[in-house]
C-alpha cells in the first residue's frame, strides 16, 4: 500500500529508503563508537553530534513529510540529560547548522518550506531552546537541592555515628564504658540463650593498682590504664568485646570462640601485661587478675557477672596475677 500511495518502484524504494540510509546510519554508528573509545573526555559531544547525524540522515532521505524536521530536536532532548548548559548550547548550534543545511541545500524541502515557513521553524527552534533551558535550569536547581540535602544527611549521619561512639566509648582507653558493656551483654545474652552463640566473660583487674596512684601519680596511672587497655584489645578479635567495667577493672566478652581457646587468650593477655615494662613506673610492671566464666543458656546476665566477679575475688585471695575460672553450675555437675 505504501509503495503504491508513493508511486515508487520496488527496487528504487528499497535501494532509496532501506539500503542507502541504513548504509549511512551504520556509518555513523561505527564511527561514534570509535570516537567514545579514543576521546572518552569528549563522548558527550559525540553522542550529541551522532544524535544530529542520524536525525539529518533521516530527516533528509523522507524529505517530503515535512513533520520530520520537528526530528531535528532530538539532540536538544539529548543534551537536557547531561545537566550541562555548554552541551545544551552545542545541541542548539547543531540543530541550528543542520535545519538551515537542509534547508539550503536539500530541493525537496527548500520546496516544501516558504521563507516564512522557515522563519516560523527557526522561531520554534529558539522557543524549544528557551524551553529546554529552563527544563534544565530547573533540572539543575532540583539536583543542587538534593545534592545539598544528601551532603547534610551525611554530615548528620557521621555526625551521629561519632556521637554514639563517644557515647560508648571510655575517653581513657579507647575501650567501651560501662553502659555500652552492659548493652551489648543484654545482646549477646540473648543470643547465647537462644542456642546460637557461644558467650564467655572475663573481668580482669589490676593488681595494687591504688598503690601506683599513690606513688607515682594519677597521670602515671593513666597510662598504666592505657596500656593494659591496648594488649587487651591487641589480643582480641573483632568478634569480641573489650570495656572499662570501671577505675582498674576491665570486661571481655569473648564470642564464637570454645573454652579452650578462650582460656588461652586471657593467659596471654595475663603473661602479656604482666611483662610489659612502663615508663611512667621507672621501668617496673603492673599484674592483672582475671576471672573467668563460660556462659550456658539460661544462666542469665546477671549470674554472668556475678560468677566472674566470684571467680576474680578468689583470684585476688590467692595470690593474684592469676587466672581462676567460675566454679561449674551445680545444675552442670
Amino acid at each position: 500500500m505504501f509503495l503504491q500511495i508513493t508511486k515508487v518502484p520496488t527496487e528504487e524504494f528499497v535501494r532509496l529508503y532501506i539500503v542507502k540510509p541504513t548504509l549511512i546510519l551504520i556509518v555513523i554508528v561505527i564511527l561514534a563508537e570509535s570516537s567514545v573509545r579514543l576521546l572518552k573526555k569528549h563522548h558527550d559531544y559525540v553522542l550529541i553530534t551522532s544524535a544530529t547525524l542520524i536525525t539529518v540522515t533521516i530527516t533528509s532521505i523522507h524529505s517530503s513529510l515535512e513533520y520530520l524536521l520537528f526530528f531535528l530536536f532530538f539532540p536538544i532532548m539529548i543534551s537536557i540529560f547531561y545537566f550541562q548548559y555548554k552541551k545544551l548550547l552545542y545541541a542548539i548550534i547543531n540543530t541550528g547548522i543542520a535545519f538551515f543545511s537542509l534547508y539550503l541545500l536539500d530541493p525537496d524541502i527548500h520546496e516544501s518550506i516558504s521563507s516564512i515557513g522557515a522563519i516560523a521553524m527557526a522561531g520554534i527552534l529558539f522557543i524549544y531552546s528557551g524551553i529546554a533551558f529552563g527544563v534544565l535550569a530547573r533540572g539543575r536547581e532540583a539536583f543542587m537541592h538534593l545534592r545539598t540535602s544528601y551532603e547534610s544527611n551525611q554530615e548528620l549521619l557521621v555526625r551521629t555515628i561519632l556521637m554514639d561512639k563517644l557515647a560508648k566509648t571510655d575517653a581513657l582507653t579507647d575501650t567501651y564504658n560501662h553502659m555500652a558493656y552492659h548493652e551489648y551483654k543484654d545482646h549477646l545474652v540473648e543470643q547465647a540463650d537462644n542456642g546460637g552463640l557461644s558467650l564467655h566473660l572475663a573481668i580482669l583487674d589490676i593488681d595494687n593498682f591504688k598503690k601506683v596512684n599513690d606513688t607515682y601519680g594519677h597521670k602515671a596511672g593513666d597510662e598504666v590504664l592505657q596500656k593494659v587497655a591496648s594488649i587487651a584489645r591487641s589480643k582480641t578479635g573483632s568478634n569480641d568485646f573489650v570495656a572499662r567495667y570501671g577505675g582498674e577493672e576491665f570486661v571481655i566478652l569473648f564470642t564464637e570462640k570454645s573454652f579452650q581457646e578462650v582460656h588461652d587468650l586471657v593467659e596471654d593477655i595475663r603473661s602479656s601485661i604482666a611483662s610489659t615494662h612502663h615508663d611512667a613506673l621507672n621501668g617496673l610492671n603492673v599484674t592483672v587478675s582475671i576471672g573467668l566464666n563460660p556462659y550456658s543458656p539460661g544462666m542469665g546476665k546477671e549470674e554472668l557477672f556475678l560468677r566472674a566477679d566470684s571467680a576474680l575475688y578468689e583470684a585476688k585471695h590467692s595470690g593474684k596475677n592469676r587466672t581462676v575460672v567460675a566454679s561449674p553450675r551445680l545444675a552442670e555437675v
